[in-house]
């Protein structure tokens, strides 16, 4: 019985729910740039006559000689990570192109921390200063893939001044437009809870940290209008009672860590929800600590 000369088959790929299709390492293994060539050209036909819509190759690192053959079929770079490029091309010419853009914004996140003094605790970075004026800001950074809002001003905020914390809730949040690289950013401060006052410099980011008092630091002409802003938020949310806690609750797919829906809660009251049902009474609150 006669068999199919690989050389010369369309590759097999993982199909989506949009009737797209996706061709990664695991289906082409081991390849010379000609022979991928031929087979990607065959698949594509194949996808064609079959309806297909958006067609995905990933290719690794290694194997990046494979990344012009592709660019000769038409596919075009949706994404980069360090270790792969994925290229996608589409394939209805009587239908519009619905392929989303890659991510589009950054995820900042600052901790905003006040002691028992009414002193927030703000920084100067060692890399940026501002119209040679002695700028203080809050300490934050960039949130890492798969990293809550909370987690990530609690780390920054102890790898640029040594405080350690606890999340007392989200202040506010604020959205630009043309950040880095065209792509918009979204920023986020956190209220933390000084769990202790003596501040340790990271020599690699921060020229000084100090213990500032919130009034004077609103009065002070060199903080930016983002941070006084944020400060006015501080203030606002001590008088209204109202702040904004997050509540856990399961991804809609299987084995993904859980979701986290932000929302106003009176006096700092959070709730968790870990149950399957998202329509679910969540019940059970928890007191934040009165000292914010």
């Amino acid at each position: 019985m006669a068999t199919e000369d690989p050389i010369h088959s369309s590759f097999d790929g993982d199909a989506d729910a949009f009737n797209g299709i996706t061709v990664k390492p695991k289906h082409y293994g081991s390849i010379t740039p000609s022979v991928f060539h031929h087979r990607l050209n065959v698949s594509l036909e194949a996808w064609k006559a079959e309806g297909k819509r958006a067609v995905w190759v990933k290719i690794p690192l290694a194997q990046s000689e494979l990344v012009p053959v592709a660019t000769t079929l038409g596919f075009e770079f949706h994404h980069a990570r360090p270790d792969y490029v994925m290229m996608v091309t589409w394939l209805p010419a009587s239908e519009p192109n619905t392929i989303p853009a890659y991510a589009t914004n950054y995820v900042g996140v600052a901790g905003f921390v006040v002691n028992e003094k009414r002193e927030l605790l703000v920084v100067q970075e060692k890399w940026v200063q501002r119209m040679n004026m002695v700028h203080w800001k809050l300490p934050g950074g960039h949130a890492d893939q798969g990293e809550d809002l909370s987690e990530t001003a609690i780390r920054e905020t102890f790898e640029e001044t040594g405080i350690r914390t606890e999340f007392v809730s989200v202040l506010c949040f604020r959205h630009m437009h043309s950040y880095r690289y065209g792509l918009d950013d979204l920023y986020f401060i956190c209220l933390l809870r000084p769990l202790n006052t003596d501040i340790t410099l990271s020599p690699a980011e921060i020229a000084a940290a100090k213990w500032m008092p919130v009034d004077d630091y609103i009065a002070d002409p060199a903080t930016s209008q983002t941070n006084r802003m944020i400060t006015e938020a501080y203030m606002d949310g001590l008088k209204r009672g109202l702040f904004i806690q997050p509540t856990k609750y399961p991804h809609f797919f299987k084995n993904k860590p859980d979701q986290v829906m932000y929302a106003p809660h009176p006096n700092g009251q959070s709730c968790d929800q870990s149950c399957d049902d998202e329509s679910a009474d969540c019940s059970t609150t928890t007191q934040q600590k009165s000292n914010i």
